[in-house]
């Protein structure tokens, strides 16, 4: 089951509290096409789980 959730969130399920980006970081990486996520009406929500595999694929650093 697919549970969408607010900016707020999807910082919470993904970040712990001392190490949290804002939301304005999340915001960037919606308009630059990084993390996905749905639009409902003017509404902007996202799925945790796609946003963590995407954020993986992005960030992670593969050794030599």
């Amino acid at each position: 089951m697919v549970k969408l959730v607010d900016v707020h969130g999807l910082l919470e399920g993904l970040f712990p509290p001392e190490c949290r980006p804002t939301p304005r970081w999340v915001r960037d990486q919606q308009k630059r096409g990084t993390i996905p996520y749905v639009r409902l009406g003017r509404l902007i929500f996202f799925d945790i789980d796609q946003v963590r595999e995407a954020i993986a694929r992005r960030h992670t650093i593969k050794s030599r």
